[in-house]
């Protein structure tokens, strides 16, 4: 045993005075009517010695001593040395920046008592990290819960509070249009009226359809069998009535059944075409294919044109990016720069793909749908529950 500097050694049995376990060993400091005022360690065996300089900022035996007394609970010991029985309580010290923590178990020794030490700091040190694993997790889960109940709102007032007076404006426009009394310039006006909110409401539709995107559910399909010639010719019909200065041509090659959301792929024409008269000259037509491609559907829309820039290029798919600020007739491009990315989207969720190829004589966007989008459905929603599942599991180990 080793003597502290205070005082002078305890006599105690040789197995506690060689055992391998850290041991201190403490005595009373009486005051002058003879009660305990504290506790004081006055020797301890190596293998306390070697467990405290383990942790090297402590700054030595002698202050890591002096801690302790200063962390015992004077009745506590008190009464383990009245009693006769052992008591267990754990020590955690602060010293020069580094925390340890002690098992310590206090055993009557004669009119002191011996503490027996057991250094768990690992163990604790593990256990603050899965607290704060825990903690992360509670905290991930609510942020969670907070940005779907936000996302339920957004969606609310953008499906609902908005688009129901828009639809009003919409309906109202038309109807004074139809009025027969109408001067030219209040003709135009309400024509304008109606083609502002169209253009509302198809900025309304894209965030709706960005939201559902960047949620796990991602955008919900409808799928039945369909002709995609019938859906072409359809499209392509309302636009050339929108924008009757314009050329749209549709060229059906082959076969063109399928099990498809007929609305969500005439979301994506829609998208591509109206990208292409946008980018196109007016002077230019703009032709949609339709075609089997092995066993796959080929769907593309090609318009002459200047191409886009390589750089462009990379992100033209993500959200909010445009493939040029302005359209092929110098107008100063409208929208939000979703259109390219919800074609995606939906592309991928039917289990195909969609590309572009650009150069100097023109642009064309190729689509590739499966046959039947009922299996890439199901593939779909077993990657979103792994995916779920990966996230939960990361979220533990953390």
């Amino acid at each position: 045993m080793h003597k502290s500097s205070v005082s002078g050694k305890l006599r105690v049995g040789s197995q506690l005075v060689e055992g391998g376990t850290p041991c201190l060993l403490f005595e009373a400091v009486r005051g002058r009517e003879g009660a305990t005022k504290s506790w004081r360690c006055v020797s301890w065996n190596p293998s306390a010695e070697r467990g405290v300089l383990a942790h090297e900022a402590h700054g030595g035996m002698d202050r890591w001593v002096k801690w302790v007394e200063r962390l015992l609970d004077v009745a506590a010991c008190s009464h383990v040395v009245e009693s006769g029985e052992p008591s267990l309580t754990e020590l955690h010290c602060q010293l020069g920046g580094t925390e340890s923590w002690w098992q310590a178990t206090a055993v009557p020794r004669g009119e002191g008592f011996a503490l027996w030490l057991k250094d768990v700091t690992e163990a604790r040190r593990k256990d603050s990290k899965v607290r704060e694993a825990l903690e992360r997790a509670l905290e991930r889960e609510e942020r969670m819960v907070a940005e779907a109940e936000f996302r339920e709102r957004f969606i609310g007032v953008l499906g609902h509070d908005l688009r129901n007076p828009l639809s009003a404006v919409m309906v109202s426009a038309k109807a004074l249009c139809r009025q027969d009394s109408l001067t030219r310039f209040q003709q135009e006006l309400g024509q304008r009226i109606e083609s502002s909110a169209g253009r509302m409401s198809k900025m309304i539709s894209d965030i709706l359809d960005l939201t559902r995107a960047r949620q796990s559910g991602g955008i919900p399909l409808f799928v039945m069998p369909m002709q995609l010639s019938t859906l072409c010719q359809q499209v392509v019909g309302e636009l050339s009535a929108a924008a009757p200065e314009r050329c749209i041509l549709y060229d059906e090659q082959g076969s063109s059944d399928g099990v498809w959301d007929s609305e969500r792929l005439a979301q994506v024409l829609s998208n591509l075409v109206s990208n292409a008269l946008e980018h196109g000259g007016e002077e230019v037509p703009v032709i949609v294919r339709s075609y089997p491609h092995g066993d796959m559907q080929a769907l593309e829309v090609h318009n002459p044109g200047s191409p886009i820039p390589g750089d462009r290029l990379a992100t033209l798919f993500e959200p909010f990016q445009q493939g040029c600020t302005r359209a092929g007739d110098g107008r100063k491009r409208r929208g939000l720069g979703l259109g390219l990315y919800i074609v995606k989207e939906l592309v991928q969720a039917h289990g195909g793909q969609v590309s572009v190829h650009s150069t100097e004589e023109g642009t064309t966007f190729t689509v590739l749908l499966p046959r039947d989008s009922r299996q890439a459905l199901a593939v779909n929603h077993a990657q979103q529950e792994k995916l779920l599942g990966m996230e939960e599991e990361e979220t533990a180990v953390r």
